[in-house]
């Protein structure tokens, strides 16, 4: 008896996570996928096509770090991260509210790693100009990543990886040039934010765990269905 109660535990839980993530978490309906998508084929759990959408997802490279290594996005492969783009011009103006808040609520950004591309010389390597952020928003080396990318390479990834037009929506999603960008552990784009903004940071902080805790249901899900058949 004892057994089979444990076997209804173990089988009943993922689908009692997904229902609270699904429906218990206000606004369950925020963080919405950006960028082009496109209908795929892929195969239902009798075996069966059905139709399903492929969302973007942002593609890897490589660029500089602190000290003038190279670092691969593929490190960045399965994690939940927060890029922002800083120019010289923003520096002073984009990071302050973001470096009070972080001061004041770390624990609540404590699901995601924070990505700082920043234009480097011209071909990208560090210079001594080049700010090392994590190190000034007190962030460790596991919580927030320095990347020092060449101008062009800079104005490119911004625009046709992070920044990218949806088809499917009226105008562009981000407020501004440098809003902070949302990507979960699949490399998609979940969110823009204006992190100059109280209000827009409160939203940042509601996003990073509902992502990924709604995510990682789905999945314990899909597994779960998997180990079942």
């Amino acid at each position: 008896m004892k057994s089979r109660a444990i076997l209804f535990t173990v089988l009943l839980l993922p689908t009692i996570v997904y229902i609270y993530f699904a429906l218990g978490v206000p606004k369950t309906f925020r963080a919405p996928f950006f960028g082009p998508r496109h209908s795929i084929i892929v195969k239902d759990k009798n075996g069966n096509d059905k139709t399903d959408t492929s969302y973007f997802a942002i593609p890897s490279f490589t660029c500089h770090t602190v000290g003038n290594t190279i670092f691969n996005t593929e490190k960045l492969s399965g994690h939940l991260y927060v890029a922002v783009f800083v120019n010289p011009d923003s520096l002073t103006t984009l990071l302050p509210s973001l470096a009070e808040d972080l001061h004041l609520n770390r624990e609540k950004y404590k699901y995601a790693r924070f990505v700082f591309f920043y234009p480097g010389d011209s071909l990208g390597n560090v210079t001594p100009s080049c700010p090392d952020f994590g190190k000034d928003l007190k962030l460790n080396e596991d919580s927030a990543i320095s990347l020092y990318l060449s101008p062009a390479t800079f104005d490119s990834l911004h625009a046709k990886y992070y920044f990218v037009p949806d088809p499917s929506r009226k105008k562009d999603p981000w407020q501004t040039w440098s809003d902070a960008i949302l990507i979960d552990h699949k490399g998609r784009i979940r969110g823009y934010y204006n992190i100059r903004m109280a209000s827009e940071l409160k939203k940042l902080k509601e996003d990073v765990p509902f992502i990924n805790f709604r995510d990682e249901a789905a999945e314990t899900i899909d597994n779960s269905t998997i180990e079942k058949r």
